[in-house]
């Protein structure tokens, strides 16, 4: 295993956790309260971008026409749903990675050789 997808095991984990714990602070979605959601919404995703900046070299890019992009540890996501979109999808960028270091790729290709089958 190289030091690379220990770096990125080690962010998914980190990732679940801080993701997780903005849910948690964000609440459920309310449409009767909206603003208040989306004030503890937009407090959350700044706390995200803080650390992951901060903490593990992270750079964050919103773009004028609604797409968030995120650069960690050598992958770029991004989504259109905001910075939270995007880091969920740097997550899934991230275990396909992992996967296909371990010999197995999900998506049917990759470095898994491809074996003649005996004919009957």
């Amino acid at each position: 295993m190289t030091l690379w997808i220990e770096t990125l095991e080690r962010l998914v984990t980190l990732l679940d956790e801080k993701l997780a714990v903005a849910k948690a602070e964000t609440g459920e979605f309310r449409q009767a309260d909206y603003s208040a959601w989306r004030a503890g919404h937009d407090r959350a995703e700044a706390k995200l971008i803080e650390f992951f900046t901060n903490e593990e070299g992270a750079r964050f890019n919103p773009r004028p026409a609604g797409e968030h992009s995120v650069t960690m540890a050598g992958l770029r996501a991004s989504s259109t749903s905001g910075t939270t979109g995007a880091l969920t999808n740097w997550r899934t960028a991230a275990r396909k990675k992992i996967a296909a270091e371990d010999g197995f790729n999900p998506h049917g290709s990759g470095p898994m050789p491809i074996e003649r089958r005996d004919e009957p």
